[in-house]
């Protein structure tokens, strides 16, 4: 159950943190930092890859941070699935964890609190899902039959991780990099610099709190630590449960290319060493914390940002 849910307000330049969500109970408690992607009805960007992406037209918030195993580890302590992973360090990325499990790990976010499930999943737990259909009345988006049309938590988008990556709120601008910039970001460790990033040759990820600078928006390692399913197919095309996932962002050990250009896809089923994720909550007021003594602040007014084109070298 939610032991806790803070909302901040949030700044003209959206890029403050949303909330933090506790999940569980107990031993098995931990907590989940969201970041606000404000700035709705943006357009998209013309010139990345796919062409166009990054068009929301709605507020959402973003994981802070990539899911680390820890949370993984406490989901399986707290119910029957029990999910695969790397096993690093409990502060690392939950890796080794396929499209398919992740999507379970969701599902059990939205239905341990009183939710919905976001995805159709039955059978094992890297079953491939169902993708909602007609006959399912209270879920079902023909624009994208992956999602449930009542659910809070899920895998991002693609249009949503690239617009969370890529797009700066402040100037209105797509950049190549996740950085806010055109040039690829140092290549470090770990640690949370401006303008750093873990990638090019570097030994392993590095714990999520420290996996280099932030995205305009606030987000980190969103470029470089690991890659990161995206919700949506490679193909774009969210009608089979066993199509390709696309997965975006590079890890520790690629060039700045897979920074930026780089999206791949992977079976829904697979289990790699330096591919994670990140949870979305589509969540867009304060909920009202259970305890009398703590406080919620209302959401302010987001404000747009007129899109002025991705510069590209």
């Amino acid at each position: 159950m939610i032991t806790s849910l803070v909302i901040t307000a949030i700044s003209a330049s959206d890029s403050v943190s949303a909330g933090v969500v506790t999940f569980g109970s107990g031993g098995n408690a931990f907590n989940m930092d969201f970041t606000t992607i404000g700035s709705p009805g943006n357009a998209a960007d013309t010139t990345g890859d796919p062409n166009p992406a990054g068009a929301v037209s709605y507020a959402y918030q973003l994981g802070t941070y990539e899911v680390r195993e820890d949370m993984i580890t406490k989901f399986n302590a707290s119910q029957s699935l029990q999910i695969t992973k790397d096993t690093r360090g409990v502060d690392k990325p939950a890796t080794s964890v396929s499209w398919n499990e992740a999507a379970r790990f969701v599902n059990w976010l939205n239905t341990s609190t009183g939710g919905f499930a976001a995805y159709n999943a039955t059978g094992g737990v890297n079953t491939h899902i169902t993708p909602w259909t007609i006959a399912d009345t209270l879920d079902y988006n023909a624009s994208n039959p992956y999602r449930s049309l009542r659910t809070n938590f899920v895998l991002p988008s693609m249009d949503e991780w690239y617009k969370a990556a890529y797009f700066d709120p402040n100037s209105g601008n797509y950049f190549n990099f996740p950085n806010g910039s055109d040039t690829a970001p140092m290549a470090v460790a770990s640690g949370t610099a401006a303008n750093t990033a873990v990638y090019g040759g570097q030994s392993g990820p590095a714990d999520v709190n420290q996996a280099g600078g932030l995205s305009p928006f606030g987000i980190m390692g969103l470029g470089g630590n690991v890659w990161e399913w995206e919700e949506t197919a490679f193909s774009l095309n969210n009608s089979s449960g066993s199509s390709s996932r696309g997965i975006r962002g590079g890890d520790w050990s690629d060039d700045s290319s897979d920074l930026s250009s780089g999206r791949l896809g992977y079976s829904p089923a697979d289990e790699f060493f330096s591919i994670g994720f990140r949870v979305a909550s589509l969540s867009s007021s304060a909920v009202a914390v259970p305890e009398p003594s703590s406080w919620v602040l209302s959401l302010m007014g987001l404000a747009g940002w007129w899109y002025r084109g991705r510069r590209r070298k």
